[in-house]
């Protein structure tokens, strides 16, 4: 399966505003995560898990890796997950789509192929986000 990286990111206001959608109680919080987080390094990072650019495209990194950073905050399961980031314009800004969109940016079962997919990674990616909290800690 091949891996394409998309650049950019909206900023929070100008993200879905358009439709008149209401900002959720998250906002503040999804806004100061996305900046701080290093998506960037974290996409690098994943890139290593394919070998190869033949096949489809997967799912963008940041909406499944995003995904996966939302569940225990949220504590639901994957479909329950889903249907959350569904409803709630400042998680699908977090998991870094380019507008809201009223519907489901991937079926529920992505997510577990998506764990399967990076388990190879996964210390990798660990190590990547402690030291992304070390160094805010220390600033």
């Amino acid at each position: 399966m091949a891996y394409r990286q998309k650049d950019g990111q909206l900023s929070f206001d100008s993200f879905g505003s358009a439709l008149g959608t209401p900002h959720s109680p998250e906002r503040k919080q999804m806004e100061m995560l996305v900046n701080q987080i290093p998506w960037r390094k974290l996409e690098d990072a994943h890139q290593l898990a394919f070998s190869s650019q033949l096949g489809r495209a997967g799912k963008p990194f940041r909406q499944q890796y995003g995904a996966k950073l939302l569940k225990p905050r949220t504590g639901f399961s994957d479909r329950e997950l889903v249907g959350a980031i569904r409803d709630t314009p400042a998680f699908q800004y977090f998991m870094g789509l380019p507008v809201y969109q009223a519907k489901a940016p991937f079926a529920f079962s992505s997510l577990s192929y998506f764990r399967r997919c990076i388990g190879s990674i996964s210390e990798l990616l660990r190590n990547l986000m402690a030291g992304f909290v070390h160094q805010d800690l220390q600033t």
